[in-house]
């Protein structure tokens, strides 16, 4: 797919990086030279320096031919510009990064009378086919994993009924053995690990060490099952420390309260702390530094079920949750701007550390999909993916069993599902149509594998 990415800042230099992995022809229009220098050294993607919101620079960048063109700067107003003439100009799709909710609504237009008609204004009236928010999307996967019992994400596919979850290796029984050792150990479907380079699919002579993650496919009613495994459950949240009163923040507290969830709000801003306790009534919300311990201690802390950083800042957001798990509280998330910094939360103890600008281009992927491709996700820092195809009749895999799919090396078929009902690992029955295929795979190996399925 030939793709123009607006933005080269942290969300588009992380979008970029992904597609180019999978071999998409990307052009980045950025104004900020700098910020086009860190591109041109990390990626082989063509790059245009200049405003991306004029036609001048669209027509150099080519959106009149582009399979999608995603506008991710800063500027709300400016990404809706931008896909508004790339329309125009005939571009096929289009994706907008919106941060103001007013504007990924519909409105309507005043009337020249009463009782006239009122013209209704679509986000596609403005040329925008999708609105991704990565504020949004950011608090909605906090507010997943809060919601469930398990510290660590997990998707879902096959419309809920197989999972991909991730546990990580702190147990040092287990550290240090091929996973052909520990199959007894763990009766599950492991379909990768990730290890501190980046991921790998799984193989019996993989070695796991201390801090890896493995990724454990599994029919979604037999989740609880792994508890007999791993840690452990954690036990459901009652009280939710948010560090950080800004838009992610506050998304958060409120959809926490909704939940029945008792919210303490720590806010640095005076004035945002005030703004924050008139608009979210039921949250106790407090003005004060989430790093200075004597406070922590005195607002009862230490009695919270889990805290979630995030500032801005992301020094602040991982002092602060490790400040917070040292008073005891047992579940702990963190907020990470700048992905380059995800390794070190993580190996600071945080239970888990996000980033909106990987979330993004998790979302992005799922526009980006192809060969009877239905969904998608982005795992292990960017490095693997599992995608879930439905099989077409001229499908390369039909009538054939999953074993002799002539896959990559670098890629596993994790699941078959067939008229709902769920095999994992994959039975050895002929492929048929309307299958719905799960597979896990590195990124460079995404191109090959789509193939075998158009």
């Amino acid at each position: 797919m030939y793709i123009v990415i607006a933005g080269g800042g942290v969300v588009g230099l992380n979008i970029a990086s992904l597609l180019s992995v999978e071999n998409h022809d990307v052009v980045v229009i950025e104004e900020s030279v700098q910020a086009l220098e860190v591109i041109r050294r990390q990626l082989d993607v063509r790059t245009i320096q200049g405003n991306a919101a004029t036609p001048r620079i669209l027509r150099e960048a080519e959106a009149h031919r582009a399979d999608l063109v995603l506008a991710v700067t800063d500027s709300d107003e400016t990404n809706m510009v931008v896909c508004f003439i790339s329309k125009e100009m005939g571009a096929a799709r289009t994706a907008a990064r919106i941060r103001n909710p007013d504007y990924s609504g519909y409105f309507q237009m005043p009337a020249k009378s009463p009782i006239a008609t009122r013209r209704i204004v679509r986000p596609k009236n403005l040329g925008i086919d999708v609105y991704i928010n990565p504020e949004a999307e950011m608090a909605r996967e906090i507010l997943s994993i809060l919601a469930g019992f398990y510290s660590t994400p997990a998707e879902e596919f096959g419309s809920g009924t197989v999972r991909i979850r991730e546990f990580r290796i702190d147990d040092g029984n287990l550290a240090g053995k091929k996973l052909s050792e520990i199959a007894q150990d763990i009766p599950f479907f492991i379909v990768a690990v990730g290890h501190k380079e980046g991921g790998v699919i799984a193989n019996p002579e993989e070695v796991i060490h201390s801090g890896d993650s493995l990724y454990i496919a599994i029919p979604a009613d037999h989740v609880e099952r792994l508890a007999k495994v791993f840690a452990g459950p954690k036990k459901p949240n009652r009280s939710v420390v948010v560090i950080g009163g800004g838009s992610i923040g506050y998304l958060i507290a409120e959809g926490l309260i909704r939940q029945g969830v008792q919210v303490k709000i720590l806010e640095r801003d005076q004035a945002r702390a005030e703004e924050i306790a008139i608009k979210l009534e039921r949250a106790l919300v407090l003005q004060g530094e989430p790093t200075d311990r004597d406070f922590l201690v005195e607002q009862g802390i230490s009695q919270a079920d889990a805290v979630v950083a995030v500032t801005q800042n992301d020094e602040l957001n991982i002092l602060a949750t490790l400040l917070a798990k040292t008073l005891g509280v047992s579940r702990s998330l963190t907020m990470i701007n700048n992905p380059d910094y995800l390794p070190l939360a993580e190996a600071t103890g945080i239970d888990v550390a996000g980033s909106p600008a990987i979330i993004t281009a998790r979302k992005i992927a799922h526009f980006v999909l192809r060969g009877g491709a239905v969904a998608a996700a982005v795992l292990e820092n960017n490095t693997l993916e599992a995608i879930e195809f439905i099989v077409s009749p001229k499908a390369r895999v039909m009538g054939k069993p999953v074993s002799d799919i002539p896959l990559p090396k670098t890629a596993k078929v994790v699941a078959v599902v067939r008229d709902g009902r769920v095999s994992v690992p994959p039975d050895e029955y002929p492929i048929d149509v309307d299958d719905h295929i799960i597979v896990m795979s590195t990124l460079s190996a995404i191109p090959e594998v789509e193939r075998l399925f158009k």
